[in-house]
């Protein structure tokens, strides 16, 4: 009988498109992964005078490759992520672009390996709480998915400490703020195109939204907070040191729209901040520094 495919033997690693399976170097620490490939079955079901669908009726038709994987924040892990979130830049210093790259992953789930082909990135979120680990959920849609035995490349995982929640100063509206948790979506919409093919042959970013979400106590100290709107939006960023590492998410304005603070109980009274990040003159709604 065979051994159990365990999840704790499974590797993961990227690289650009067309990379050789023994040439990819990236090893990725994940927590999870739900990326793969959805194939759908097409039939005539039409009317043929019984209630059974014949097997001879049916068609392979077109699949999709989408999925998500679940990471904690490091800087080396980053490095390797935010040109792929954002599209450009190098480190430290990651910045928006209208074209996104490719990259093909390459997944070790023990019994066989996987090979998803022409990745882009369509959402990243990034959050955190008190007392947490920074989480990042990158998903992902592609073009092809091949599957072979071949032996997955020796990597050393990584060993860099990660982000905890506990190493951020938040900033909005001009000042540094107490805040609970966090949540910050890239999204950059994207929408494959299908063309008489049995895959995607192309994957286009059509738009691109940053959403902050934040939770803060309703103090005299972030009154202030609400009643912003549009007239009194300003920057915001959020900063994380790590030992000799930092991490900085800089947004040029966000937008909070008003949501009336509410009284839950008997606990403490929360503000719930959510909103937009904007472009401001030349600069951009969003730039990351990882160091």
């Amino acid at each position: 009988m065979q051994s159990a495919s365990l999840g704790s033997q499974a590797r993961l690693s990227m690289a650009a498109p067309g990379t050789a399976w023994a040439a990819f170097t990236e090893s990725h620490e994940f927590v999870s992964e739900r990326l793969g490939k959805q194939l759908t079955i097409l039939e005539t079901a039409g009317i043929r005078g019984t209630r059974s669908h014949p097997a001879e009726r049916t068609r392979d038709g077109t699949y999709a490759v989408r999925g998500a994987i679940q990471y904690h924040c490091s800087p080396s892990l980053l490095n390797w992520l935010l040109p792929r979130i954002l599209g450009a830049g190098t480190a430290p210093t990651y910045t928006l672009a209208e074209a996104l790259p490719e990259f093909d992953v390459l997944i070790d789930r023990v019994a066989q390996r996987f090979l998803y082909g022409s990745c882009r990135v369509d959402r990243a979120v990034f959050r955190a709480r008190a007392s947490g680990l920074v989480e990042l959920l990158v998903e992902l849609l592609g073009t092809t998915e091949t599957v072979s035995q071949l032996p997955f490349p020796t990597l050393a995982p990584p060993t860099d400490w990660p982000y905890v929640w506990q190493d951020c100063t938040v900033t909005l509206n001009g000042a540094p703020r107490v805040v609970t948790e966090f949540e910050l979506i890239i999204d950059n919409h994207l929408a494959p195109r299908w063309a008489n093919s049995p895959t995607a042959t192309d994957l286009y970013p059509t738009d691109r939204t940053v959403h902050l979400q934040a939770v803060v106590p309703f103090t005299g100290d972030t009154a202030d907070l609400y009643g912003a709107n549009t007239a009194g939006a300003s920057a915001a960023s959020l900063a994380f040191t790590n030992g000799a590492h930092s991490l900085t998410l800089q947004l040029a304005q966000v937008q909070f729209a008003d949501v009336s603070p509410q009284v839950p109980g008997k606990s403490e009274i929360f503000l719930h901040l959510a909103g937009f990040a904007k472009s401001v003159g030349g600069t951009p709604e969003l730039t990351i520094t990882n160091t």
